[in-house]
């Protein structure tokens, strides 16, 4: 048989089942996901087990309420296998809501009681250093994040170092090891090389029960309890959990994440070679105003110059101890004055003086 034969047997076998033909099942919506096709995807799980389901636009249209991640809903369908991957789901007819799912109520739970001791509070948050020596990425030291995460910072700063705690980030044991890495770099002494001067915890998207972890209490103290500057980048922009709310930064992505903890070196050059570059006009600038100025008062003393007046055909006279003569009143008969003329001096003698009246 082929693939394709064994997965149409096993179709053939589901649809004839009755008991599948018709159910309703009571659980708690999860990894809810509304597309453009108006299809619904998502899925229904309780305490012990989860299924795959779907509804199709033309069923989706009649739900008389908007569901979201944590719902306790009743649904109404049947069960089939989708051929091309062999996946069997439940088909969806209809949906009624019945309350609110567990993990969403102890998400509510933790979250005000955080909220109410203060753990929220922005006057609490710590700025991230804008020049980290060193930065601690905890996360899962397999996938796509710690790849992506690392890219970004080696291509923004080839000059910080970058320390890589591995943790799990899924699974009952991921908030013990959350904790115990977070406690570890805090106990690194302040000089020491593996000491960062901030921390990722990162993980990428998933389900509600996928982030669980960064929803346990003991996670959220623990980054509240941090000495260093902690930026916490879990699962998509969509995505929010306990450890956000208490977090110094939440970032929408891990990838964000780390473009916001590692300055940007050659955007720096950048910048200091425009500053340098504006420092430089500014002073030609201000160099050529002052010359401007100068020229100005230049021109406006040699106007005031009585070589000037001299061109004009004026001459200044002064007396034989050289003292300027302004007045007729400082003239004597028989008493020798210079001329100082354009091209040269004159000595002449005073042989009579006629004042004129004074103007009425």
């Amino acid at each position: 048989m082929t693939v394709s034969q064994v997965n149409k047997y096993v179709k053939a076998l589901v649809t004839r089942d009755p008991l599948l033909a018709d159910l309703e099942i009571e659980g708690e919506l999860s990894n809810f996901k509304f597309y453009n096709s108006k299809h619904l995807y998502f899925t229904l799980k309780d305490s012990a087990c989860a299924l795959s389901c779907v509804m199709f636009a033309n069923n989706a249209i009649n739900i008389k309420f908007s569901p979201k991640n944590g719902d306790k809903v009743i649904i109404t369908g049947y069960v089939s296998l989708y051929e091309k991957t062999g996946q069997y789901q439940l088909y969806c007819t209809n949906m009624k809501p019945t309350g609110v799912g567990d993990l969403a109520l102890a998400f509510v739970r933790l979250r005000d009681t955080l909220k109410n001791e203060g753990l929220f509070d922005v006057i609490r948050k710590r700025p991230i250093p804008k020049e980290p020596a060193c930065i601690a990425l905890v996360t899962s030291p397999t996938g796509a994040v710690i790849q992506d995460m690392l890219k970004i910072i080696r291509n923004r700063n080839h000059i910080v170092k970058v320390i890589v705690v591995p943790v799990l980030v899924q699974g009952e044991q991921a908030p013990a090891d959350i904790v115990k890495a977070l406690t570890l770099l805090n106990r690194q002494k302040v000089n020491s090389d593996i000491r960062p001067d901030v921390i990722i915890l990162a993980r990428g998207g998933g389900s509600m029960e996928d982030l669980k972890a960064f929803n346990e209490e003991s996670v959220a103290r623990a980054v509240g309890e941090s000495h260093i500057p902690l930026i916490s980048a879990i699962g998509h922009e969509s995505d929010f959990t306990i450890t956000d709310f208490v977090a110094d930064l939440r970032a929408a992505t891990p990838s964000v994440a780390a473009a916001l903890a590692a300055p940007d070196v050659a955007k720096q050059l950048r910048d200091a070679k425009t500053l340098t570059q504006q420092l430089h006009q500014a002073m030609d600038n201000r160099l050529n105003s002052y010359r401007t100025t100068i020229s100005h008062h230049k021109k406006l003393l040699e106007s005031l110059s009585p070589y000037k007046l001299w061109q004009r055909g004026y001459a200044a006279i002064y007396n034989e101890n050289n003292q300027e003569i302004r007045s007729a009143t400082q003239l004597q008969t028989d008493k020798n004055v210079v001329f100082h003329l354009q091209d040269g001096i004159a000595k002449a003698q005073i042989i009579s003086i006629k004042l004129h009246d004074a103007p009425q």
